[in-house]
């Protein structure tokens, strides 16, 4: 395995929630009036692991936010209890593309009924069949499902934390599992709140975690029934289709038929430095600006 060859995929509109969130008693405000706290926290994080994880290729993924997922589709209640997206992060993301633009790294938004979940899904598959070790940069834990030997999912630093990375082992630990993959029974049978899905009636972590030792998969659980009594018997029987249809909610696509993965374009480029600066001083990043400037020199040894 070529270690030169590192690939980062940042899942965008968790970070930039979380950026906004972070900052929402105290917001910082251009001289114009323009809410930058989810630009900046964000492009910092960025320029931090630009910085501290020197990876070689990278992709911001976002989601498309005016389509209806092919899971919303399946499951009326997926995310349906979610808040209406704040104004101050729709403003947000033209400037972030903007400045992706000028650090000249790619990024994705999420099309045809499919989530920036799958996109990220299938790049990191086709990514790791061509030799490289790949991180997800996320907030969300359903991407804890795509852990291999050489895919990790890296938890960024927010609110003073350290910065984690769970790769199979860590999960195994975290979780009592066999292999990463059975997140996903995990969470069919447990629920997920932060996607709105229920879970199996009666069934927590603790019995699903048992349950999945045993049987291995919820497959196997639902079919296996004959084996439980009282309530969870009655509950576990009275709704097997939606353990089914919850797996098939929660599973990340992985091969999404119409991506392709172009290495060049993932590729980090030489940043445009004019560019860079032209919109930062906009946005008035007086201090970032100078982030910048050293990140630049270091890794391109010229300003």
């Amino acid at each position: 395995m070529n270690n030169n060859k590192k690939l980062f995929l940042i899942d965008a509109y968790p970070l930039i929630y979380q950026s906004y969130y972070t900052y929402i008693k105290k917001p910082l405000f251009t001289s114009k009036g323009i809410n930058t706290s989810p630009i900046i926290n964000f492009i910092s994080l960025l320029i931090r692991i630009l910085n501290n994880e020197n990876p070689s290729h990278m992709a911001i993924i976002f989601d498309n936010n005016k389509e209806i997922y092919f899971r919303k589709k399946e499951y009326f209640k997926y995310k349906a209890h979610r808040k209406k997206t704040p104004k101050e992060i729709y403003i947000a993301i033209p400037y972030i593309i903007k400045i992706l633009k000028t650090f000249q790294i790619a990024y994705f938004h999420s099309s045809n009924g499919y989530e920036a979940d799958d996109f990220i899904g299938t790049i990191a598959k086709k990514a790791e069949s061509k030799g490289y070790i790949i991180y997800i940069i996320t907030l969300d834990k359903d991407f804890f499902q795509l852990i291999t030997k050489n895919i990790k999912v890296y938890i960024p630093p927010f609110k003073g934390k350290k910065r984690k990375i769970f790769g199979i082992k860590e999960i195994k630990k975290k979780y009592g599992l066999i292999y990463p993959r059975q997140i996903i029974d995990l969470w069919s049978m447990m629920g997920d709140p932060s996607d709105n899905i229920p879970g199996l009636p009666g069934i927590g972590q603790k019995n699903a975690t048992k349950f999945l030792q045993k049987y291995g998969s919820i497959e196997k659980f639902l079919n296996s029934t004959h084996d439980l009594s009282g309530k969870i018997k009655i509950n576990v029987e009275k709704n097997k289709d939606l353990g089914f249809l919850f797996k098939k909610i929660i599973t990340i696509i992985t091969d999404i038929p119409f991506f392709s993965f172009h290495e060049k374009k993932f590729y980090i480029k030489r940043p445009n430095w004019n560019s860079i600066k032209k919109i930062f001083i906009e946005l008035e990043f007086k201090r970032l600006l100078e982030v910048v400037r050293k990140y630049y020199h270091n890794k391109y040894k010229t300003l």
